[in-house]
């Protein structure tokens, strides 16, 4: 029987749950959150379905079992590399998926990469590798011959960035070389109480010179994303599943909810020990640029010198 620990059941990790307790395979599911709320919530939707996995809830950290096959671990940022600490000290994992941002602070993304060494494999869930849409519009672009991407009003441009850094840096095999934070505005408190986020627009500009901006306003329009190609003009919009260009191209394809999507990822891990997620020292390299220009625009925006960006 696998064995799973999830860590964290708020919305992103009840979602984990759910999706792996819809599939046929047997399961034993370890779930741990502080939350009673939480908890309760899970614990309704076991009862709902009444599937035979195995589900436990615990209490404490000190009660984990001393093997797992995955850990989902689904926390706030700014406590999730204190939990990761304490789980590997009282159990093995064998492979492990985390939820981003990572971290709050940059030294605390360099502590991740001595945890890395620990557990077999490692990846971080920032999706859109392993979205048909997304899989079958990299496809039909040349990526070679792209001058410049922009991902347009999406809700969170500071606690969603890390999407779209990962997935244009992994789509182009580079690494931001700078990130221009002088059209961001306001930060404001976003939905989960002691975090913040804020609005306008990110620029980040890549070794080979092509452009990615990030856009995310108070007044919302629809997210769609545009990829200027040579002679072309690709808009992808998510929410009608769909994308075209300007040459007359027209394709369609499928997102799937993290409901759906754990179980997929996870059929792909047991079966090769791979999936399209980025691995946890990539993701880290995607991080670095982004926290240090955001640390950077916060502490001049309060004129401050925090080293923990309260965002999750």
């Amino acid at each position: 029987m696998i064995k799973f620990l999830i860590i964290g059941l708020g919305t992103i990790g009840y979602r984990h749950f759910e999706s792996l307790y819809k599939c046929n395979e047997y399961f034993s599911i370890d779930c741990y959150d502080i939350s009673e709320q939480s908890i309760s919530r899970v614990k309704n939707y076991v009862n709902l379905k009444k599937k035979k996995h195995k589900v436990k809830f615990l209490r404490s950290l000190n009660k984990l079992d001393k093997k797992y096959d995955f850990l989902i671990h689904a926390t706030s940022s700014n406590i999730r590399l204190k939990t990761l600490k304490k789980i590997l000290k009282n159990t093995n994992i064998k492979f492990c998926i985390l939820e981003k941002l990572l971290a709050q602070n940059l030294n605390d993304l360099n502590k991740f990469k001595l945890i890395f060494k620990n557990i077999e494999n490692c990846w971080v869930n920032t999706p859109m590798h392993e979205w048909d849409l997304y899989i079958k519009f990299k496809k039909k672009i040349n990526i070679d011959n792209v001058s410049k991407i922009e991902f347009n009003y999406f809700d969170g441009l500071a606690c969603n960035a890390i999407h779209f850094i990962d997935f244009v840096s992994t789509w182009k095999k580079q690494l931001p070389k700078n990130l221009d934070t002088s059209k961001l505005k306001n930060w404001y408190e976003s939905k989960r109480n002691g975090f913040f986020d804020v609005y306008g627009k990110l620029i980040i500009v890549y070794p080979d010179n092509t452009i990615l901006v990030l856009k995310s306003y108070k007044n919302k329009k629809n997210y769609h994303c545009h990829v200027y190609e040579k002679k072309n003009k690709w808009t992808l919009i998510e929410n009608e599943k769909k994308f075209y260009s300007t040459n007359g191209f027209k394709q369609t394809g499928v997102v799937e909810y993290q409901s759906q999507l754990t179980s997929k990822i996870i059929k792909k891990i047991i079966k090769s020990k791979k999936c399209e997620l980025p691995k946890l020292d990539w993701s880290i390299e995607c991080h670095i640029p982004l926290l240090k220009s955001l640390l950077k625009y916060w502490n001049s925006s309060y004129n401050t010198n925090i080293k923990n960006l309260p965002i999750t």
